[in-house]
């Protein structure tokens, strides 16, 4: 009866494990509404309404807001550091979505949103920053010290006005591979890079 129910067990196994391995693996929600945790990392996403991807062939990302972004103490060491990668966020936003797309789509910026066929506007906000901390990074590794960011942003019709979806993401980033660690601006960009990535996998899932 043992290997009877051992071989039961096995039998069972290979049939069940596939198929949750399929489940996991199976292409996410695009059905408006609500969801965490959702496709390729994104860690929460609202959709607002069905689209398809392809019926876009430009993207216009306007400035994210980086008015309510905390800064650190303009005496502390880290400030200007900060302040250059959250003033330069949008473009290093841009150049990761341009690298990403590999010219599937045209990105371009502009300080206020077109009213244009086939295209996409991107906007959003700036919720964090942070520096993390070179030393740990260089010393401890495993992801101590990480440099991190977070944004919530939309993705908008552009003839319309209407809004397709909305998400917020946080990225962080070790300096895996960088000389002691990586500059904390390097860093710090990395994720900002992290998220142009995320943006453009959202895209391919519609």
């Amino acid at each position: 009866m043992t290997n009877k129910k051992l071989l039961l067990f096995v039998l069972v196994a290979l049939i069940v494990t596939p198929l949750a391995w399929a489940r996991g693996n199976a292409k996410p929600a695009t059905d408006p509404g609500s969801y965490k945790n959702w496709g390729p990392d994104i860690d929460q996403i609202e959709i607002v309404k069905k689209f398809a991807a392809s019926d876009y062939d430009r993207i216009v990302v306007i400035p994210f807001d980086t008015s309510k972004t905390p800064l650190p103490d303009p005496k502390d060491k880290s400030y200007d550091t900060i302040k250059s990668v959250v003033d330069g966020y949008t473009e290093t936003l841009t150049e990761a979505l341009r690298d990403e797309v590999k010219g599937k789509m045209k990105v371009e910026t502009a300080q206020s949103a077109p009213k244009s066929h086939r295209t996409l506007i991107l906007r959003g906000s700036v919720l964090d920053v942070s520096a993390g901390s070179r030393a740990k990074r260089y010393l401890v590794g495993y992801g101590a010290g990480a440099a991190g960011s977070k944004s919530t942003g939309e993705l908008v019709d552009a003839e319309t006005g209407q809004v397709l979806l909305r998400f917020t993401q946080e990225r962080r980033s070790g300096g895996t591979w960088k000389v002691a660690g990586g500059s904390d601006a390097q860093v710090m960009r990395d994720s900002i890079h992290a998220t142009g990535q995320d943006i453009v996998h959202i895209l391919q899932q519609f």
